[in-house]
């Protein structure tokens, strides 16, 4: 069985519809896959849609939960939601509000570097729920500010950039909590290895896995990440966090070796 458990559409700021994001996954081999729209739920539904037309894959629900530790960003993965729960669409609508609200500020930033650009002239699909910096970094692709999505980056959006400014989510804690309410299973999105001095703590708040596994990470560093958290008590588990550009989705993969934990938490045989 191959799993991918950390994937994109245009309800946040991935590059392909649900159902283009399902024909993709066929297309790539992949059994089973999950919905991790940032800051919303909406998502899944389509996708669960589209895979029932189409034969599959099976389609996990889950939303990536822009938080807060001690004033860092923190991203929780949640496994297994009800997506239609209030706990999560009061917390996805207090995202939205948080990023619209660092949208306009990058935009003044901007302004104040010499770019002409409005908050109107970042586009987003009609089904956007999560708005975020590569819509921004689209924009000024667009308008001819910069001649790649990457440039945008470098130049102006990376984190530390001229342009960036952090984001702001509710403490980690409402969001593992949002999680536990929706009937789900909660996990740390992409952590650093500095991270697991986290780990214990988050596990008493009620965190449950932790991303260890990622295309991009070094083999050592996913070693050192899965050891920290079996030391805290956490379940690992593993996505690529596409969203849609190059290399093809199902190129990278897990595995239910690498994830039966989990998908014994979400009642799954592996």
């Amino acid at each position: 069985m191959r799993l991918d458990l950390h994937l994109h559409t245009t309800y946040s700021d991935g590059l392909l519809t649900p159902r283009e994001l399902v024909a993709a996954a066929n297309a790539g081999g992949l059994d089973v896959i999950a919905v991790t729209d940032h800051d919303t739920a909406a998502g899944i539904e389509p996708a669960r849609a589209a895979a029932r037309e189409a034969g599959g894959p099976r389609v996990f629900a889950g939303a990536e939960l822009t938080c807060s530790l001690d004033g860092e960003e923190v991203h929780l993965l949640g496994y297994g939601i009800d997506p239609t729960h209030p706990a999560i669409a009061a917390f996805a609508a207090r995202g939205a509000d948080l990023r619209r609200e660092r949208l306009a500020a990058m935009v003044a930033r901007l302004n104040a570097l010499g770019v002409r650009l409005r908050v109107e002239d970042v586009e987003v699909e009609p089904d956007c729920r999560s708005i975020g910096r590569p819509h921004l970094a689209r924009a000024l692709v667009g308008r001819g500010v910069v001649p790649t999505f990457q440039e945008a980056f470098a130049r102006f959006l990376a984190d530390g950039g001229p342009a960036w400014i952090p984001s702001r989510g509710p403490d980690v804690q409402e969001g593992i909590a949002a999680v536990s309410a929706a009937g789900g299973v909660a996990v740390w999105a992409h952590p650093a290895l500095e991270d697991a001095r986290q780990f214990a703590r988050l596990r008493g708040l009620g965190l449950v896995g932790v991303e260890t596994l990622r295309p991009r990470s070094e083999p050592a560093e996913s070693l050192a990440l899965e050891h920290a958290a079996r030391e805290a008590g956490l379940l690992c588990t593993g996505g690529s966090d596409w969203h849609g550009a190059p290399p093809a989705l199902g190129s990278w993969y897990v595995t239910e070796r690498h994830v039966g934990e989990l998908l014994g938490r979400l009642g799954v045989p592996s």
